[in-house]
């Protein structure tokens, strides 16, 4: 049975999918600035040896997903009580403000061991708002599409994050020219954060436009806002999407998120060039996104999952060392990051509609929010993992990059596998 008639459907995705869109890309928005910014920021809040300190930015970066299920849950079950649209207003109204705040930060010149201190605190405070982004957003538009188009949906509202990380990178590159040479570093990193306020505000403006979700709506006329636990299939279903996210989040710090540090660092490709290689990559990124969505429709979310699991475990050692060897030089580094996006990172597409199909409305915000952010936990510590082996051994770095990367996509897999195929299911009638 359908939730709501088709011109309903159509109605309301269409009042509600820029409203979830721009908290995507605003999301994106701030991880990328911190993947682009890793070098600098090194230099700024970090003593010495260079190497080091590229880790320790990193796990400021990777330590504050630490604090993203904590927003899943807080938002999630605040999400699912007084409903979506007005949480994602708060989340991400506090996502702007503390961004544009970490732009202020003084520098470990300044005041020493209390800067990289004071970076930490501002990550774990955006990454208990960025946390309570997903789980609403994901579900107000999966609860206004019917089940046929849930798919390809999906990956159009999750092509935020290819549109937030292309902004961020074209912004970065923007800056580099306003603020020439050694300028960036003092000056030009700030204007990064700074000019993160601005889609906050267009995006708050459109949410308050933004109409809530008929079918939370429905689920409150029939059963109130009463707390539900989670059950044990409920916190399998949360285990289930964690394990997805954990490899998908894994992939993307090894490949968008540290394209721009393997480029300028391993690859020593040099400034513009690795940031227009970036650019590409990402574009090509959103191009998997719908591919996995639209096929995630026609035959499974399993199957599409478990498809492009496949592409990046056999091609994952190919390309890394086809990058690292400078095969083709900037072209081919352009051509071979472009396909590793594509394998890796499309299957981000098919998450949405794979998380959303897994709850009962009353708990689908909070199911989600947890599945989608608790993933990161383990997820985003790969680059950190990767950079300690690189630096304290003397293992070949592509090897190991691509070593990496197919353990990531063995998690995406596992998630799969365990999985029950959901496409098409009914969101208003599962009873778990």
């Amino acid at each position: 049975m359908e939730y709501a008639s088709s011109m309903t459907r159509k109605i309301n995705v269409w009042s509600v999918y820029p409203g979830a869109l721009v908290g995507w890309i605003m999301d994106a928005f701030n991880l990328s600035m911190m993947f682009l910014l890793v070098p600098v920021l090194a230099n700024l809040f970090f003593p010495a040896h260079y190497g080091l300190a590229i880790v320790g930015t990193w796990s400021i970066y990777t330590t504050t997903f630490v604090f993203r299920p904590v927003g899943g849950f807080i938002f999630g079950r605040l999400g699912d009580r007084i409903g979506r649209k007005n949480t994602m207003f708060i989340t991400l109204l506090g996502l702007g403000l503390i961004t544009f705040a970490t732009g202020f930060l003084p520098v470990y010149a300044a005041i020493g061991i209390i800067a990289p201190v004071l970076l930490f605190l501002f990550r774990a405070i955006t990454g208990i708002f960025a946390g309570g982004e997903y789980g609403n957003g994901s579900s107000i538009i999966m609860e206004s599409i019917s089940g046929k188009r849930r798919g390809i949906w999906g990956a159009a509202v999750q092509s935020g994050y290819p549109i937030g990380y292309t902004l961020a990178a074209s912004i970065f590159l923007y800056l580099h020219y306003v603020f020439p040479g050694t300028s960036f570093d003092v000056t030009g990193w700030r204007w990064m954060f700074w000019i993160g306020l601005i889609p906050a505000v267009i995006g708050l403006v459109i949410r308050l436009r933004m109409p809530e979700s008929v079918l939370w709506e429905e689920s409150v006329k029939k059963k109130g806002t009463q707390k539900r636990s989670f059950n044990a299939r409920m916190a399998y279903n949360v285990i289930l999407g964690a394990l997805a996210m954990t490899g998908i989040a894994w992939v993307y710090g090894l490949t968008l998120g540290f394209f721009p540090t393997v480029l300028s660092v391993h690859a020593f490709m040099k400034f513009p060039y690795f940031i227009y290689v970036v650019i590409t990559a990402i574009l090509v990124s959103l191009a998997g996104y719908m591919v996995s969505g639209y096929l995630s429709d026609a035959i499974g979310r399993r199957p599409t999952m478990m498809v492009f699991s496949a592409m990046a475990i056999v091609l994952a050692l190919p390309l890394t060392y086809l990058i690292m060897g400078h095969y083709l030089g900037f072209t081919g580094a352009l051509i071979f990051a472009s396909i590793i996006a594509f394998v890796t990172t499309g299957v981000y597409g098919v998450i949405p509609s794979y998380l959303a199909e897994k709850f009962p409305t009353e708990l689908r915000s909070t199911g989600t929010g947890i599945g989608f952010n608790g993933g990161f936990i383990l997820g985003n510590w790969s680059t950190v993992f990767l950079l300690l082996i690189v630096t304290f051994t003397s293992r070949t770095f592509y090897a190991w990059w691509g070593v990496f990367v197919i353990i990531g996509e063995i998690f995406i897999l596992l998630s799969a596998v365990l999985s029950k195929e959901t496409r098409g299911v009914d969101l208003s009638n599962i009873k778990i």
